[in-house]
């Protein structure tokens, strides 16, 4: 159970899509489940991931320097059932999109870019300076998601 009344598989569950879901996706999920504070279901998977993996060390020193604790986070691949799952999906790019829809047409009303003009950069193997970059880019664009569940 969380904060609510409602079983966390009742709540709507938001999806966020990366390559390898150990840098911008658990970002994501990590700061969107801090916004929402339990009103929805938040994960994240990679089109190409290991399951299992750790984040990133510079995800989990900026995430760690706005308050949000990643240790415990681990990797998985995306799956059918995780996407029949979701009420939202977003991706980092347009070509997480592109894949992700050639995988599971059937998602085409539910799958978005994070950010609508543009792609989250891509911070993999740089600076803790580029992840901070990729964390503001990231929050701008939940910001703007809040809104899709009203809160």
């Amino acid at each position: 159970m969380n904060g609510n009344t409602e079983p966390a598989s009742t709540l709507p569950m938001v999806l966020f899509i990366c390559t390898g879901n150990t840098c911008r996706s658990p970002m994501a999920e990590l700061c969107f489940a801090g916004m929402l504070k339990g009103k929805v279901r938040c994960v994240s998977a990679g089109l190409y991931a290991f399951d299992g993996e750790a984040m990133s060390g510079n995800s989990l020193a900026v995430l760690a320097e706005n308050g949000i604790d990643g240790s415990m986070f681990r990797s998985q691949s995306v799956t059918y059932d995780l996407v029949r799952e979701s009420s939202l999906i977003l991706t980092m790019t347009a070509s997480h999109r592109r894949e992700l829809l050639m995988r599971v047409p059937e998602a085409s009303e539910k799958c978005f870019t994070l950010l609508a003009d543009a792609d989250v950069s891509d911070p993999f193997g740089q600076s803790t300076g580029v992840y901070r970059e990729t964390l503001a880019e990231i929050r701008r664009g939940l910001e703007k998601w809040k809104e899709f569940f009203e809160i």
